[in-house]
């Protein structure tokens, strides 16, 4: 049975919000349950998250989500900025008469909402007889089981309480290996820590590691201090300042991709069962209780994409799907191929003129939209997949849904073409090795290798690795005693077949230290269905659940964005409306969702 009277939930970011949102959509129920909650945020200011913090980030980083696709909380965010007055938006270098649900704001705006949104929703569980409690500039530095089914939480301040439930929704972690020194920053954050300081200037280039959106980030941020744009109909036109002549950034990426651009949605809100339901997906298990990719894209993939392609007119796609020999490999090669230029700038710019005309006239890129909809499907039932379909997941699909599904807005790709006209910005295609430099001549060293095998050598005064969120594994999970008392284990996927490693690659089973006869380790930890962790004997702990992306990677591989945090939330607590309301009659039609995962133990 689950104990819900007292919780203690690490974080205060979009997950944490988002479980706030879903307790309270149930509280008639959950009140019956719930009597306090403790939240710890190690950030000075509450209810934002990393990616939001003004002091993270920066008031020209623009966000990658409009109003229009954030999950509702208790007011959309482009009602929010409505209702704001002059003095607050011109802060945010918002005009009032331009705010609309498609367009997308700085992230600094979008913290701004999210604070005033989750302040909202603790003064509401307060009315309805929740204790609410929040402790900031607090980072829990380790979790305990004190006593059965009881968890101490240990924080900065050195609190010392039990709680009966515990919820881990800490978001981004980055690890600080910077080497300012060596002008080497392991990351973009805090992003002020790029800038250059009053007086000073870049005039020289600016490696980046990564074309990714928090590259853009540092792109926006160091452009706007080293010259001015100006707006001439749909385009930006972007003048050095006096005195860097030599400033520039260079992108290094390892595809040599630019994002895909932001396009017209029919439906701008993820759905897990939009094109098929649980009883289909869970029917298509084989007799060992696995769900193979191919059989997912075969019958549940295909027709849907095949009428989205033909809604897009893009029949000859449409008839090579039609093709059953048409793997999900071959599509994703067809589909990458169409998006590979000689140039990427150029390529974006042609990319943009159908972009604007997608979503200045409302037409929908159905296919896009599509695709997205079915690999969030997959995601929810990832645990079900061999290990040959992880590996396969990770390696040939991962960076192609990534590219779409992290689609540049228009006006970051309006900023970036403007660079590339003022010749301030190139895209440098290639596997990028950093070597550790002397201190002495405050320059990183790296080594780019290209698709042919040439190896080519550059050397920057400032070089900001924005290759994103690190896998984490399991020896670096944040609260080690719950590593050392068994709570928690490693996540692993099983191999269909024992004769699957023998027929991968020598290379790969030397290199992977994670392969053995029966099993493939995963990144991050493992959790069942309602993100319950399991521990060392395999069953699922009732008091602690981790609904972090990033400790959950390696069964939720496409975990990514406010769409999904809403949904992990939801997860969450419709698990346990399951239990709470077995007293309750309207138990038996709430939460279908929750159920999906039933079959893992037979894996």
């Amino acid at each position: 049975m689950r104990n819900l009277k007292n919780i203690a939930i690490i974080g205060s970011g979009p997950t944490a919000i988002y479980l706030l949102k879903n307790i309270y959509n149930h509280i008639d129920i959950l009140k019956q349950h719930i009597s306090r909650i403790t939240i710890f945020e190690k950030e000075r200011i509450s209810g934002m998250g990393m990616p939001y913090n003004p002091e993270m980030t920066d008031i020209h980083n623009l966000a990658n989500i409009s109003s229009e696709e954030i999950p509702l909380l208790l007011e959309t965010f482009a009602d929010w900025l409505r209702a704001q007055s002059e003095n607050e938006l011109t802060k945010l270098n918002i005009i009032r008469q331009s705010i609309n649900e498609k367009d997308v704001y700085s992230r600094v705006a979008l913290g701004d909402y999210f604070h005033n949104q989750f302040e909202q929703l603790l003064e509401l569980l307060k009315i309805q007889g929740i204790t609410v409690t929040q402790f900031c500039e607090s980072e829990v530095l380790d979790i305990e089981e004190t006593s059965k089914n009881q968890l101490q939480v240990k924080d900065s301040k050195q609190l010392d309480e039990l709680f009966s439930s515990v919820v881990i929704a800490t978001g981004h972690g980055f690890r600080d290996k910077d080497r300012p020194k060596e002008g080497y920053y392991a990351t973009p954050w805090p992003i002020h820590k790029l800038l250059p300081k009053k007086d000073e200037i870049y005039n020289f280039p600016i490696g980046i590691l990564g074309a990714s959106l928090s590259a853009f980030d540092v792109v926006t941020s160091l452009s706007h201090r080293h010259g001015k744009f100006i707006t001439s109909g749909n385009k930006q036109k972007f003048t050095k300042f006096n005195g860097v002549s030599d400033f520039k950034i260079v992108l290094h990426a390892a595809q040599g991709w630019l994002p895909h651009l932001q396009y017209e949605q029919q439906e701008p809100i993820r759905e897990i069962y939009r094109h098929f339901n649980r009883q289909e997906i869970l029917a298509l298990r084989d007799a060992k209780g696995f769900l193979h990719i191919e059989d997912y894209f075969d019958q549940l993939c295909r027709k849907a994409l095949i009428n989205a392609f033909t809604k897009d007119k893009m029949t000859n796609v449409a008839e090579e799907l039609q093709n059953i020999n048409f793997s999900f490999k071959d599509f994703i090669k067809t589909m990458s191929e169409r998006h590979e230029y000689t140039n990427s700038f150029e390529g974006m710019k042609s990319e943009m003129v159908k972009a604007r005309h997608s979503v200045e006239n409302n037409i929908p890129i159905h296919w896009m939209e599509t695709l997205d909809d079915l690999m969030y499907s997959l995601n929810y039932h990832a645990e079900l997949m061999p290990a040959e379909d992880h590996q396969f997941f990770h390696k040939e699909i991962m960076a192609f849904l990534m590219n779409v599904i992290a689609a540049l807005p228009l006006q970051s790709a309006e900023i970036l073409l403007a660079l590339y006209d003022a010749k301030c910005i190139e895209l440098k295609e290639g596997y990028v090795t950093i070597e550790r430099s002397d201190p002495k001549s405050g320059k990183t060293k790296i080594t780019l290798k290209s698709k042919n095998g040439k190896e080519k050598k550059y050397e920057y005064q400032l070089f900001v690795n924005c290759g994103g969120q690190e896998k984490m594994e399991f020896e670096d999970f944040p609260f080690p005693t719950l590593v050392k008392q068994g709570i928690v284990r490693e996540a692993e996927a099983k191999f269909s077949t024992p004769i699957a490693i023998e027929k991968g690659k020598p290379e790969d089973k030397e290199s992977n230290k994670n392969l053995n006869e029966t099993e493939l380790k995963l990144s991050g930890i493992d959790v069942d269905a309602s993100y319950r962790t399991i521990n060392e004997h395999g069953q699922p702990n009732n008091y602690l659940y981790d609904i972090n992306f990033t400790h959950t990677t390696g069964l939720r591989p496409y975990s990514y964005g406010l769409q999904a945090c809403n949904a992990t939330s939801k997860i969450l607590v419709e698990s346990w409306l399951t239990v709470s309301s077995q007293t309750n009659n309207k138990s038996n039609n709430i939460l279908e969702i929750t159920k999906i995962y039933e079959a893992k133990e037979d894996l």
